[in-house]
């Protein structure tokens, strides 16, 4: 699958054109809010590299993960927020303007967290295995070519063409996903036999890692005495990673379908406790409307 098509030509092009789509859906106005009300985007970034990371650190280790699905997981953890995140906000009556910062913020720091957080990876969890590298500025490449510069395309067609724009825009979530859903389709295909080992190997880690992001992303604001749609905002922007941008660093610039596992057994089952924050902020948001009524 690594040699794959899909893999070296059109993945690439895919997520070039979701970070296009989240570009288009920004405007220098969302920048300005930042200087405006800063403390619940610092709040965001310091759930998102330091509380997410270390808690990718420490599952791997705490079901002492094979090297190659430690570094996985803690891949997930490196990766900027998910474009359905926004959406996912915007369902559970959170802090739009706030999703979308947390989102670039984290699109723009990725080329850097990646290589660093992974490197870290493995010199923690494979040693000096040389058949594992992340080359620093090689991927700092890559990630500035597939995500910065798609952001900053996108940023301009929306100054440019509006309209057109916010129409394309909003097809970016179902895109991701479907392109997630692909690589998912071929991976279980070709490793069917070893799925139900796959399942049992990493699944339940990756679930305990989009649990404990998401609900502590929630935390975290709460403590730091963020409103509530706005520590619903970090814990979901915290929660739902770009498993297919994660999905592919491994496949591609790793060379290893077991790094790429855990990316997409986190990609099918960060949406649980997302779903569970959606519902929760749901029901905040009708009471808080009849207490107003």
């Amino acid at each position: 699958m690594q040699d794959s098509q899909l893999l070296q030509v059109l993945l690439p092009i895919a997520i070039a054109l979701i970070m296009t789509g989240i570009g288009m859906s920004l405007t220098p106005a969302d920048f300005l809010r930042i200087g405006e009300r800063p403390k619940p985007v610092l709040v965001g970034v310091l759930g998102h590299y330091l509380w997410l990371p270390a808690l990718g650190f420490f599952v791997a280790w705490a079901f002492s993960l094979p090297a190659e699905y430690a570094v996985g997981l803690v891949l997930v953890a490196a990766c900027p927020s998910g474009s359905s995140s926004n959406a996912l906000t915007y369902l559970s009556r959170g802090n739009v303007a706030l999703a979308v910062s947390l989102t670039v913020i984290s699109g723009l720091i990725t080329f850097i967290s990646v290589p660093l957080l992974v490197n870290l990876a493995l010199h923690v969890f494979a040693g000096e295995r040389a058949d594992l590298s992340v080359p620093f500025r090689s991927t700092a490449l890559h990630l500035a070519v597939l995500v910065l510069i798609p952001i900053l395309v996108g940023m301009a067609v929306r100054r440019l063409a509006p309209r057109a724009a916010l129409k394309i825009e909003k097809w970016t979530g179902v895109f991701a996903v479907l392109v997630l859903l692909a690589i998912i389709i071929a991976l279980v295909v070709q490793q069917w036999a070893q799925l139900p080992a796959l399942l049992r190997g990493v699944g339940l880690p990756a679930f305990v890692l989009a649990c404990g992001a998401t609900a502590g992303g929630v935390l975290l604001g709460r403590w730091l005495r963020l409103d509530l749609p706005d520590a619903l905002t970090v814990g979901i922007e915290v929660g739902v990673q770009n498993a297919t941008l994660a999905a592919l660093i491994a496949l591609t610039l790793m060379k290893s379908e077991q790094i790429a596992v855990p990316a997409l057994m986190y990609g099918m089952l960060m949406y649980i406790p997302a779903a569970m924050v959606v519902l929760y902020g749901r029901r905040a948001a009708r009471r808080r409307a009849q207490a107003a009524a």
